[in-house]
C-alpha cells in the first residue's frame, strides 16, 4: 500500500508549523445572512463566542480576449475561539477551520468534523464538492544558521562562488504534484528577508484572529530572515459527494500524510532533530 511509504517527522515539540487552514467546498450558497443568527449561537455553545464579519474585495485578471477586470465583494462571518487561536469561517457555501495554534493533526480533524457538524445543520447543505488542507510553516533560523541548515539545498537560490560577489536576495518557487487519490498538491517556497507569518493571499483569513485579540502589529512579526513552506493540498469531487457517505475526517487524514510526506523532503534531517 502506498500509504505506508509515506514519510513522517513524527511529533515535533518545536514544529516550525505557524497556521492550518481547512477548507470544505459545500456547493453555492449566494448568501449565508439569513443563517448567521442561529450558527453563532450553535458556534457560541462550542466556545467560539467572538463574531467578526467583513467585506473582502475579490480582484480577477483575465487576458483571454484583452484584459479584463472582475472586482466582487465577499462578505465572510468569522468565528473566533475565545483564545483567539483558532476560527470558523465562513463565505456563502465554503466553510473554513483556521488555526494558528496547531499542536497535533487529531484535534484539529475533530474542530473540523465539529463545525461542519454545525454548518451543515444550519444550511441543510450536506454535499462537498472540494475539500483543501494547507500548512504553513515558518522556518527561522536560530543560533546564526543558515537556511541551508534546515532546507534543501533545491528548495534554495543557486549560488555562483565568492568570485563574483552574487548574494541570493529571495527565493520564491512553486511545485505542483497529482497523487494517487486524484488531487492536488502544491508546494510553494518563499524564502529571504521581512516576510510576515503567512503569504499575503491568507492575510484577509488570519487578521481577524489578530484584530479582535488587540495583536495586529503581531501578523508582520517575523525574524531578519526566514522561509516559508506553503503545502497546500487539494481534491475536487466531481460529481459531488454527499458528506453522510465518506469520512470527512478520514480523508483529512490521508491528505495531512502526503503533506507531511512533502514536507519531509523538502527540509533536512538536522532540522527535524533541532524541531524534536
Amino acid at each position: 500500500m502506498i500509504l505506508k511509504h509515506l514519510k513522517s517527522a513524527g511529533l515535533l515539540n518545536n514544529a516550525p508549523v505557524t497556521y492550518v487552514i481547512c477548507k470544505i467546498d459545500c456547493g453555492d450558497l449566494l448568501s449565508f445572512d439569513s443563517y448567521v443568527k442561529e450558527a453563532q449561537e450553535l458556534f457560541r455553545k462550542s466556545n467560539f463566542p467572538i463574531f467578526h464579519d467583513q467585506i473582502v474585495k475579490d480582484i480577477r485578471i483575465t487576458t483571454d480576449h484583452g484584459i479584463k477586470i472582475d472586482e466582487q465583494e465577499k462578505h465572510t462571518y468569522h468565528f473566533i475561539s475565545s483564545d483567539y487561536e483558532d476560527g470558523i469561517v465562513v463565505s456563502g457555501g465554503s466553510l473554513f477551520i483556521q488555526t494558528k495554534n496547531y499542536k497535533d493533526f487529531t484535534k484539529f480533524a475533530d474542530l473540523v468534523k465539529k463545525a461542519h457538524e454545525i454548518y451543515s445543520s444550519v444550511t441543510e447543505m450536506n454535499l462537498v464538492r472540494a475539500v483543501g488542507l494547507r500548512y504553513i510553516d515558518l522556518i527561522e533560523p536560530a543560533n546564526n544558521q543558515p537556511l541551508s541548515y534546515y532546507l534543501n539545498d533545491s528548495m534554495l537560490s543557486p549560488t555562483f562562488g565568492d568570485q563574483v560577489d552574487i548574494t541570493p536576495i529571495e527565493a520564491r518557487i512553486q511545485h505542483s504534484y497529482k497523487t494517487p487519490l486524484n488531487s492536488v498538491l502544491f508546494l510553494r517556497l518563499f524564502a529571504g528577508k521581512g516576510h510576515k507569518i503567512v503569504p499575503d493571499d491568507l492575510i484577509p483569513m488570519i487578521e481577524p484572529l489578530f484584530i479582535t485579540s488587540g495583536k495586529k502589529e503581531d501578523l508582520s512579526k517575523c525574524s531578519p530572515l526566514s522561509a516559508l513552506i506553503d503545502t497546500d493540498h487539494f481534491i475536487q469531487f466531481n460529481p459531488m459527494k454527499d458528506a453522510t457517505s465518506f469520512n470527512v475526517a478520514g480523508l483529512l487524514d490521508t491528505m495531512h500524510r502526503y503533506t507531511s510526506h512533502l514536507f519531509c523532503n523538502v527540509v533536512t534531517k538536522e532540522a527535524i532533530e533541532e524541531w524534536k
